[in-house]
C-alpha cells in the first residue's frame, strides 16, 4: 500500500474545535463526514490550530527515527524485550523494507508532509485570500515548506541513495522518486522559497520551537548545505540563523512535551537502570575505551551518560552488554532538540576548516570551552577532528551514522563490541519500505 492510500495528516474537526490525526484506509475519502478539510480555504481560528497540529505531527515516531540512527551508529544499543528486532534486525544490519524500523517513521514524516499540502493547498482558495493579506500568506506558505523540508530530509537521511519521493501533493498522481542529490536540491529549494517568504511575511503563532521559524529554517539549510559539500552554502546559510559563537551550546529548535491536557510525554525518557522492558545503553567505546581515537578524559559531553548499577539480563544474553544508561533526557517532560546551537557551530568549523582556519578553530574552541576541554590550535581542525566533536557533542540526537556515511568512513565506526554474524561494516541506507510496491 503506498503512502498516499494509508497516511495520518492533519485536519480540523471544526465541531470539537480540535486538530487529531487519524489513518486512512484503502479508499477512504480525506474529506469524509467525519472531519472537516481546510483545503478549500483557512479561517483565522483554523490557522493556529492548523500551526500547532503540525508541530505536533512532526513528533509522531520522532523516538523511533532517533533510535534506528543511534543503533546503527553504534552510539547505543536499544533494548525491549517486546521486540527483540532491535537487536536482531537492525542492530545485525539486517534492514528489510517491511519492519517498522523504517516503515513507521517514513510514514509519519509523509504524514507531516500531508498536512503541509493541505495547508499549502489552503493558501490558493479565495476565501482564503479574501481573509489573509499577501505579506501573511507568505509567511503561512514559508512556514509549511520550512516543515515540509525538514520532514523530507528526515525520510531521506534513512534511506540516502534509494532516494525518496519529494513531490506527493496529488495523490492520485505522486511525483517520481528522486535521487539523493536531486532530492537534496530540491528540499534546498524549498527551504530557500521558504526563507524568502518568511523575510517577506514575519512569523507565524503559535511557534513553540524556540527559535524562529526563519532561523530554523536556515538552521536546517546550512545541515542540508554540508550534505551536499557546499562550504559557501553552509555559511550563508547560518548567517541567517541563531548560530551564536558566545551562546549557550542548547539554545535551538526543540520538540516541547508536557503532561498537561492532551499533550505527551516525551517517548525518549528512559529511568536509569531500567530492564528489558526498555533500555538506551551506550556502546562501550563511546566512554570505556581511552584507546579509542574518540575519546577525551575530562570531557563534560560524557555525562550524557550514566554508570548502571546492574545489567539487564536479555540484554548479556543477547551479547550486547554496556555499563552505562543514555541520560540525555531527564524527565519525560523533557523537550528534544531538532536543531542546536552546537550543531550550528560544529558546521560553521566544517565549512570554514579550509577557507578560515582561525574562524574554524574559534568554533571549535567554543563548543570545547562548554565541554570543559582545552582549546585546539588553528590550523589543526580537520575532518578527525570535526568528527570526533561532532560524536561528543551530538551524541543520541541522530547524526553519527550520518555523519561517518557522508564522509566516506562507515568502516571507521567501532564494531569491536558488535557480535558474530552481525554485518560490518554497517549497511548505508535503508530500502525503500515495501508499501511503496518497489
Amino acid at each position: 500500500m503506498k503512502i498516499s492510500n494509508k497516511i495520518k495528516f492533519l485536519s480540523i474537526l471544526i465541531v470539537l474545535g480540535i486538530t487529531f490525526s487519524c489513518s486512512l484506509n484503502e479508499g477512504e475519502s480525506l474529506n469524509g463526514p467525519q472531519i472537516t478539510s481546510i483545503s478549500e480555504g483557512l479561517s483565522r481560528p483554523e490557522l493556529p490550530q492548523v500551526v500547532a497540529g503540525i508541530l505536533s505531527d512532526m513528533r509522531v515516531d520522532m523516538e523511533t527515527e532517533r533510535d534506528v540512527l543511534s543503533v546503527l551508529g553504534r552510539e547505543y544499543w536499544h533494548l525491549q524485550s517486546s521486540d527483540p528486532g532491535w537487536g536482531t534486525e537492525l542492530a545485525a544490519g539486517l534492514l528489510s523494507n517491511a519492519s517498522f524500523f523504517i516503515n513507521r517513521p517514513y510514514t509519519a514524516r509523509y504524514a507531516t508532509v500531508k498536512a503541509c499540502n493541505i495547508l499549502l493547498e489552503s493558501l490558493e482558495a479565495e476565501s482564503t485570500t479574501t481573509i489573509f493579506s499577501a505579506n501573511e500568506i507568505a509567511a503561512i506558505r514559508g512556514f509549511a515548506n520550512t516543515i515540509k523540508a525538514h520532514e523530507l530530509l528526515s525520510v531521506l537521511n534513512l534511506v540516502y541513495q534509494n532516494g525518496i519521493r519529494t513531490d506527493v501533493a496529488n495523490p492520485d498522481n505522486l511525483g517520481p522518486f528522486e535521487t539523493y542529490d536531486t532530492a537534496l536540491t530540491t528540499i534546498m529549494g524549498l527551504l530557500d522559497s521558504g526563507f524568502t517568504d518568511l523575510t517577506t511575511g514575519g512569523d507565524v503563532s503559535p511557534n513553540t520551537l524556540g527559535v524562529s521559524y526563519s532561523e530554523f529554517n536556515r538552521a536546517i539549510a546550512a545541515r542540508v548545505a554540508a550534505y551536499q559539500g557546499n562550504s559557501a552554502g553552509v555559511l550563508s546559510a547560518l548567517a541567517d540563523s541563531f548560530m551564536d559563537m558566545n551562546g549557550d551550546m542548547n539554545s535551538g529548535a526543540y520538540f516541547r512535551y508536557s503532561a498537561a491536557g492532551a499533550d505527551v510525554l516525551n517517548p525518549l525518557f528512559i529511568a536509569l537502570n531500567s530492564g528489558d522492558t526498555g533500555a538506551a545503553i551506550a556502546y562501550p567505546d563511546f566512554i570505556e575505551d581511552p584507546s579509542a581515537p574518540a575519546f577525551e578524559a575530562g570531557d563534560n559531553r560524557l555525562d550524557k551518560v550514566v554508570a548502571r548499577s546492574n545489567f539487564p539480563v536479555q540484554l548479556e544474553l543477547a551479547g550486547m552488554a554496556g555499563a552505562y544508561d543514555v541520560w540525555i533526557y531527564q524527565s519525560s517532560t523533557a523537550p528534544v532538540g531538532i536543531i542546536r546551537n552546537e550543531e550550528l557551530l560544529l558546521l560553521y568549523a566544517e565549512a570554514s576548516m579550509v577557507s578560515d582556519p582561525d574562524g574554524a578553530a574559534d568554533a571549535i574552541n567554543a563548543v570545547r570551552s562548554a565541554a570543559g576541554l582545552l582549546p585546539v590550535v588553528s590550523g589543526t581542525v580537520d575532518e578527525d577532528r570535526i568528527i570526533f566533536e561532532r560524536r561528543y557533542s551530538l551524541f543520541g540526537e541522530g547524526h553519527r551514522w550520518i555523519d561517518m556515511r557522508r564522509f566516506g568512513r562507515l568502516t571507521d565506526i567501532n564494531q569491536d563490541h558488535d557480535r558474530a554474524g552481525d554485518l560490518s561494516p554497517v549497511p548505508s541506507e535503508f530500502p525503500i519500505p515495501q508499501s511503496e510496491g518497489l
